[in-house]
């Protein structure tokens, strides 16, 4: 094992003992009608496909190592069948525990599709060594295959040098990121880049970029359609030759479309007919613009019972919140809890208004989502989320409207023996008590009103504005705004390496905020006055304890965030403890060892000031959103999610030793038997997952 003498090669195991969580869709899926059936599978199957595009975007042997794996573990007339693991441990001649050890692994790599944690973008390597772990690779039964990729891959699985790649982020840092190949390219080059994306009327979310040199680069669309246009530009008094190739992920995206096409055959309506054709145009022909109409199509499919959304939707993986990674995903909608959502929605044209940035900045309309509580059936991703709001588009979002999505049966998964460090012992009984209600609100309030809020000052291709300049007063400064977004800016571009999470950022503040508000309470089933403040203070401890957490996901070499919900929730910690509302209590030993730390929330602090405080701090993240102030928001956003320096020795240190595996959902797979639909779930373990993604034949 190859290691660097400053990496303490501990902290890069792969989970020990994860938890294995399932979807429990089996009764939801039975109620489909056998047309539903046959388009949920025919989403399924779409999504599936644009996996091998996320491994790519991640780094450039992801790929390979899921060939590895599928190949090891299959049997040699079908590789899509698992072979008979029992024969290979035996053949291998390995410990009872190095098998274990093997089995978690490879589960982890599949479920994550890449080595590097999904939530936390860090490298993770097995707790074997490389000889124990080739011995089963070559007990394979299909020994010759194996060993070809093997030789590709061994030498980078245990690889913890150097340092700086085992982080996904910049390439300008030394880390690794698969959206930019060729060259190693600098931080203002990509911006360069970014520019002329906008020049050339390209969008970058279904990009990446080649390198060639300083003046010449390739930026790949993902397409099924393979051609190029090459442009020569000059930017002040630099030549560049600008090559735009069509064609990335060209097998993947015509795989995609003809999916999408059969699905088609099965909608249940015109909007789900013209949304998918949309989609198809636009995996087939990289353009964009087709996905955002299928887009607006979506959102116009109000209350379907089969819900999905698939595509390049979110940009966190990108380290300069530009380029989005593939996703899909498939749902049964949960009527019973969408009632709940439904009355939410009604009432959020009344809530909106009191948020504490003012009339200028909020939207002109509210357009009320499609906001529905879903039971996955499946998800193409290497980290399934608890709750969405999409689209992305903003001009979508203005015009037509969004939806929200809170995931139901992901919210509800729970590991066994789930513990809850940081805790004090009085608090725990009460936060055992309320953490999953809390969470729900804070879901539905985060999701709804706080992505769904919000305006950005926006001047169109005409020249016309969202706004009238004279008189929109910027709080901030007390002047009239003096920035707005330009044609085709999204915050995206404009905030940077910030966005993803700054938004993230907002939406949990607002959830912090609103959760004062009783007539949302209501509609959750919360009326009595005791019930209400209790909800209300673990909703803080809920949050400060993720602030803490959040320790976890942060690299003291790289001064580098790994999450973007992490890194706000961090925010969200410092805020309270500035507010007086919250304090980490260290527990030392009389030499001064750290022993444990609690995190306290001062229950009278929160009900009288909780709301004020991230008042306050709501104004800060919307307005710099909102006038498109990107130096001004990065400034504001590092210094609120900075660890306090304090933090990063020993309190550090035992959030990392305490720290929880992360579920794997052993996600089911949907299969054509004879005209019909049949449904396969698997064992809640590792051999159920390595199974599920064998089978998925992807």
């Amino acid at each position: 094992m190859s290691t660097a003498a400053s990496v303490n090669a501990a902290r890069f195991l792969a989970d020990q003992d994860p938890p294995y969580s399932g979807m429990a869709i089996g009764p939801a899926f039975s109620m489909l009608t056998d047309k539903e059936k046959l388009y949920a599978h025919w989403i399924n199957r779409a999504s599936w496909e644009g996996t091998r595009v996320i491994m790519n975007q991640w780094t450039p042997y992801a790929e390979k190592l899921y060939d590895l794996f599928v190949l090891a573990l299959s049997t040699p007339a079908d590789k899509t069948k698992m072979g008979d693991l029992a024969k290979i441990k035996q053949a291998s001649g390995v410990s009872e525990g190095d098998w274990t050890a093997f089995l978690e692994y490879v589960s982890q790599v599949l479920s994550n599709l890449v080595n590097y944690k999904s939530f936390g973008g860090s490298k993770f390597i097995p707790r074997i060594s490389p000889e124990a772990f080739e011995k089963i690779l070559k007990a394979s039964p299909n020994g010759s295959e194996v060993s070809k990729v093997w030789d590709e891959v061994k030498d980078l699985i245990w690889s913890l040098e150097p340092e700086p790649q085992l982080l996904i982020g910049k390439p300008s840092a030394g880390h690794i990121s698969n959206y930019y190949l060729g060259e190693t390219i600098s931080d203002e080059e990509v911006a360069e880049v970014q520019k002329l994306c906008e020049k050339l009327g390209v969008d970058p979310l279904n990009t990446r970029v080649n390198k060639i040199s300083s003046s010449e680069y390739i930026i790949l669309v993902a397409s099924a359609d393979k051609r190029s246009e090459s442009h020569a530009i000059d930017i002040g008094n630099t030549k560049l030759s600008v090559t735009v190739q069509h064609g990335d992920f060209s097998g993947e995206m015509s795989r995609i479309a003809a999916a999408l096409k059969e699905a088609k055959k099965y909608a249940a309506n015109k909007h789900q007919e013209t949304m998918l054709g949309g989609y198809a145009e636009s995996m087939e022909t990289g353009d964009m613009k087709a996905h955002r109409k299928g887009s607006i199509e979506w959102v116009q499919d109000i209350g379907p019972v089969v819900e999905s959304y698939i595509g390049f939707i979110e940009t966190y993986v990108d380290p300069f919140g530009a380029r989005a990674e593939w996703e899909g995903f498939t749902a049964i909608v949960n009527k019973d809890m969408s009632a709940k959502y439904e009355k939410l929605v009604a009432m959020a044209p009344n809530i909106l208004p009191t948020l504490p940035w003012g009339k200028p900045f909020e939207v002109d309309v509210f357009k009320k989502p499609d906001f529905t509580a879903l039971e996955v059936l499946n998800f193409a991703t290497g980290g399934i989320p608890a709750g969405i709001n999409i689209p992305n588009y903003y001009e979508v979002r203005e015009s037509h409207g969004f939806k929200n999505v809170s995931l139901a049966n992901i919210l509800a998964a729970k590991a066994p023996n789930d513990a809850r460090p940081f805790v004090a012992k009085e608090d725990l009984a009460l936060f055992v008590s309320y953490d999953d209600e809390a969470f729900n609100v804070q879901v539905a309030n985060h999701e709804l009103l706080g992505h769904g809020s919000g305006k950005l000052l926006k001047e169109n291709e005409d020249g016309t504005k969202n706004f009238d300049p004279s008189k929109t007063i910027n709080p901030l400064t007390g002047k009239p705004v003096a920035t707005w977004y330009k044609p085709g800016q999204t915050p995206g571009q404009v905030l940077g390496t910030c966005s993803s999470s700054f938004e993230e950022c907002r939406a949990e503040a607002a959830a912090m905020y609103l959760v004062f508000d009783r007539d949302i309470l209501r509609i959750f089933g919360h009326t009595e006055e005791q019930d209400i403040q209790d909800l209300q203070y673990i909703s803080y401890l809920l949050m400060a304890r993720a602030g803490l957490r959040a320790l976890e996901f942060y690299e003291v070499d790289a001064k580098k965030h790994l999450q973007a919900h992490m890194q706000a929730r961090m925010g969200l910690l410092k805020c309270m403890i500035q507010g007086g509302i919250a304090k980490l209590e260290e527990i030392r030993s009389a030499d001064g060892t750290l022993e444990d730390l609690i995190i306290r929330v001062d229950r009278q602090a929160v009900l009288k000031s909780g709301r004020d405080v991230f008042g306050k701090l709501l104004v800060d993240l919307q307005i710099r959103k909102s006038v498109a102030d990107g130096d001004g928001a990065r400034d504001f956003y590092e210094k609120l999610t900075n660890p306090l320096p304090n933090w990063l020795g020993d309190v550090r240190d035992m959030v990392l030793k305490k720290k929880q595996p992360r579920k794997i959902f052993v996600q089911p797979n949907t299969f054509v038997e004879s005209g019909k639909v049949v449904l396969k779930e698997y064992d809640l373990s590792a051999e159920g997952t390595i199974q599920s993604f064998i089978e998925r034949a992807i």
